[in-house]
């Protein structure tokens, strides 16, 4: 069964970005290094994202082809259709990452934005975070979990790693035992 992370960067107050999708402050934040994340990208087959991430992520790149070599799946209630390796998918998430988890190959990236993210860790499907903390407040935006009624989920530290003014988190899901305690 394949494996579902998220990877990406938040502000310190948990954005994503701004309310207009501006990512500016994440690009003024010093890395002191190359940010490399070849290591990373190599575990993945397929790379899920709303229409607003892909878009954004094409805008900034300055390229009609990111994520090259990789099946893409761009949520979207208007867009249909065929992108670039990939497709605008309308359904569930829950539903299309089910489907994918049981299929054969790499692992799957979800990218953003938000509410794919909150819908999935709401059903348990995503497997590990990479969540990269900028130094800066932004007060307003789009948050990586937006609030919703839903259980508690745990997950374990991996690893906390600093590049540049980054501060990056590695998590793991800490699966659910049916003979744990209930707090």
């Amino acid at each position: 069964m394949r494996q579902v992370f998220f990877y990406g960067a938040i502000s310190l107050d948990g954005f994503l970005s701004s309310a207009t999708d501006d990512l500016q402050w994440l690009f003024d934040t010093s890395l002191d290094k190359e940010f490399d994340i070849s290591d990373f990208e190599d575990r993945i087959g397929t790379v899920v994202m709303g229409h607003t991430t892909y878009r954004e992520t094409q805008r900034l790149s300055g390229a009609e082809r990111i994520f090259p070599n990789k099946e893409k799946i761009v949520f979207s209630r208007s867009e249909k259709g065929n992108i670039i390796e990939g497709n605008y998918v309308s359904g569930d998430p829950v539903a299309v990452i089910n489907r994918l988890k049981a299929e054969a190959g790499q692992a799957i990236w979800v990218v953003g934005g938000g509410e794919i993210v909150t819908t999935l860790l709401k059903h348990d499907l995503i497997d590990e975070l990479w969540i990269q903390i900028a130094p800066v407040v932004l007060g307003t935006g789009k948050r990586l979990f937006e609030e919703t009624e839903q259980e508690l989920k745990r997950f374990e530290l991996v690893s906390v790693d600093k590049i540049g003014q980054l501060s990056e988190l590695h998590l793991k899901r800490i699966q659910k035992s049916s003979t744990s305690p209930v707090n």
